[in-house]
């Protein structure tokens, strides 16, 4: 640390050893003088360097012994890395191996299972618990190196494998990505398979995890999902510095992140985007443009005095209902799902209870102990965005735009009106699993949007339009776990 920083009144960081924010950096051959320079640039932000790809077999003996020192000097844990392991399995007797490279210097190991081609699950377990036992600090690897292989594996299997390793007393399990950073939470073009990574965030614990991810915008992508005390590996010596910077907000690409105003907002998508929502417990705006939201927002500008989300045609009862499937009116139902259709004098003062192919059923996954609940559209995305800004400032929670989508694809329509509402929170880094949609036309968008086309054809072209209209109402309903009634900011003093 230096002067400049204190100065500048940022984060100084937490002092090794770290249980969070680590940093494993994958020194393919540096020679003495490299270790020396990177200990003396960098050393105090790493946590554990790697002797990748079985190098520390090809080293001169006195050059290994002294590297380790080196590192081992500078508080750094040092192991020979994964797939040696694996050869030792092949190879050699392992708790012969694991005493010599105790009495090298090494004093952390990793074991893996992903390019053995017998290797099992049971072996791996046993490896594990024999470093642990001789008193390395033990870390495990999940994945497999070959993308074709990597791909057979979903996200249970690698819940179910990670529940396993720790279990066994590894301190982290590393998520494999490969030197390239492409396998695993990452496609082959590298760039993030943001729905494997969410449903891992949801079922483990992300600090259990040491997330490989050798590209820049891969480590953004984490550090703007997880939080600047991500763990992360397979960084390059020459990118240690780099990292740090970004986990402190010195860097571009996450700069804004760290301003005062800057706010944390995940851009969602369906069942699954409410539920990890609902896990991080933020402020949820469920945003299904056409036309769940709107309708739901009319009933509410219109003076109804409650409306009841449910999400079978069967619990579809009260003083009002409202049904829908597909577009079309369901037979038990009062009103489909149009927000012109329904008058003051039809909603006013009354119960509302409705039942939709996409909308109620996010308002109810989304709803949890600590998230609030907020119903987004176009139609009132200005006030909506306010609320949810407000809400969020209040209790210190992140904000979700959850788009309710279209068969659990995205639909223009939602990526198009959540865009919008977020555009109005402004200063905004979106993070999460859905793309934004910017466009001038949203009339057009919507009218040619798939669920826009059905519902022109079944007659509702009024209502498509109308759904497209920006800011014609400033209510907001919230949902109280039961209901939703019409929010103000007395709710949360």
């Amino acid at each position: 640390m230096n002067e400049i920083l204190r100065t500048m009144g940022l984060s100084q960081g937490s002092v090794k050893p770290r249980s969070t924010g680590l940093t494993m950096v994958l020194d393919k051959s540096l020679g003495l003088h490299g270790a020396i320079d990177l200990v003396e640039t960098a050393g105090d932000y790493i946590d554990t360097i790697k002797l990748g790809w079985g190098t520390c077999a090809l080293y001169p003996s006195d050059v290994l012994t002294k590297k380790i020192k080196i590192y081992r000097d500078a508080g750094i844990n040092v192991c020979p890395g994964g797939t040696f392991i694996e050869s030792i399995f092949e190879f050699a007797d392992v708790d012969t191996m694991l005493d010599l490279l105790k009495a090298l210097g090494f004093n952390a190991i990793e074991v893996s299972n992903g390019i053995h081609p017998s290797m099992t699950l049971n072996d791996k377990q046993v490896i594990i618990k024999k470093a642990v036992a001789k008193g390395f600090y033990t870390i495990s690897e999940v994945g497999k190196k070959l993308p074709e292989e990597d791909r057979k594996l979903t996200y249970r299997h690698r819940v179910e494998e990670i529940k396993q390793d720790i279990q066994s007393g590894v301190s982290k399990v590393i998520m494999e990505a490969r030197e390239s950073g492409t396998v695993g939470i990452f496609n082959a073009d590298g760039r993030i398979n943001s729905e494997l990574a969410y449903e891992l965030f949801r079922n483990v614990d992300p600090d259990s995890v040491l997330w490989e991810a050798p590209a820049k915008e891969q480590q953004v992508w984490l550090l703007q999902n997880i939080g600047s005390n991500v763990n992360i590996g397979n960084v390059s010596p020459l990118d240690v510095l780099s990292l740090e910077s970004m986990r402190r907000g010195l860097r571009a690409d996450t700069f804004r992140d760290f301003c005062r105003d800057s706010r944390r907002v995940f851009l969602e998508l369906g069942v699954g985007g409410a539920l990890r929502a609902q896990r991080r417990g933020d402020v949820v705006v469920v945003v299904d443009a056409l036309r769940a939201s709107v309708t739901i927002e009319q009933c509410i500008a219109k003076g109804a005095k409650e409306v009841i989300p449910v999400t079978s045609a069967t619990d579809l009862v009260g003083e009002v209902t409202i049904g829908e499937r597909g577009g079309s009116k369901l037979p038990n139902a009062d009103y489909g799902n149009s927000p012109l259709l329904l008058g003051a004098d039809a909603v006013k003062g009354r119960s509302v209870v409705i039942s939709t192919t996409n909308g109620t059923e996010c308002i109810r996954s989304a709803t949890g102990e600590d998230s609030v609940v907020l119903v987004g559209a176009l139609t009132n995305c200005t006030a909506v965005a306010h609320a949810a800004v407000e809400i969020a400032a209040k209790l210190g929670k992140s904000i979700t735009l959850l788009a309710a989508g279209r068969n659990n694809q995205p639909a223009i329509e939602d990526r198009a009106a959540v865009t919008e509402i977020m555009k109005k929170i402004g200063n905004v880094t979106p993070r999460g699993v859905l793309e934004p949609f910017y466009s001038d036309e949203l009339e057009k968008e919507f009218l040619e949007s798939d669920s826009g086309l059905n519902l022109v054809s079944l007659g509702y072209m009024d209502d498509v339009v109308f759904c497209s209209k920006i800011d014609v109402s400033d209510a907001v309903p919230i949902f109280d776990g039961k209901r939703l009634i019409k929010y103000h900011a007395e709710m949360f003093p």
